[in-house]
């Protein structure tokens, strides 16, 4: 995913946007293979800040995920916003005068020539926007920790859950000679 931003570089306040769809099959998420069911829209505006271009835009796409309770597959909608600045690196020293604080933060992007690849920044908001412990649905039951029995399909198993706490082991004795 490319943008040109020759023409609004040369005039303060000047902005495009641009309209993408990218063919991302699957990604590789913390070791899960994350695929995605449909092409991935992109809308991005770029706007000449003077010092920076700021590029402002959404993404959206849909993603078949593995529910982190019940281990069954799942779709789901992602839908999120992005802003973020880059600086040509001939304005890096101009950019880092006007903003003193950008240097130690680096809250913006470098690039050097007027195209700019979008992708590696579109994959990382992408990850951000996935959520940690996928779930099929927020009220999923998961497994049995004891048979495996997927309690939401085939509900409540006739497994006795009651774990006694080893240290509390004599207490248990002692209760039950009562």
């Amino acid at each position: 995913m490319v943008i040109n931003v020759a023409r609004i570089r040369k005039d303060f306040g000047s902005s495009e946007e641009f309209n993408l769809d990218v063919e991302i099959k699957s990604l590789d998420v913390s070791g899960e293979a994350v695929e995605f069911t449909r092409p991935v829209e992109v809308q991005v505006r770029a706007t000449n800040l003077g010092n920076a271009i700021l590029l402002q835009g959404r993404i959206q796409t849909e993603v078949k995920l593995t529910c982190s309770r019940c281990l069954e597959s799942f779709h789901l909608g992602v839908d999120t916003e992005f802003a973020e600045e880059m600086v040509h690196v001939s304005d890096v020293p101009a950019y880092i005068a006007d903003h003193p604080e950008s240097e130690e933060e680096e809250n913006y992007s470098v690039y050097s020539a007027d195209e700019l690849e979008l992708t590696p920044r579109i994959i990382e908001h992408l990850v951000l926007a996935l959520p940690m412990k996928p779930l099929c649905f927020e009220e999923c039951k998961g497994l049995c920790p004891k048979c495996g029995r997927n309690l939401n399909l085939d509900g409540q198993c006739n497994c006795d859950l009651r774990q006694i706490d080893p240290r509390l082991a004599g207490l248990a004795k002692l209760l039950s000679k009562e």
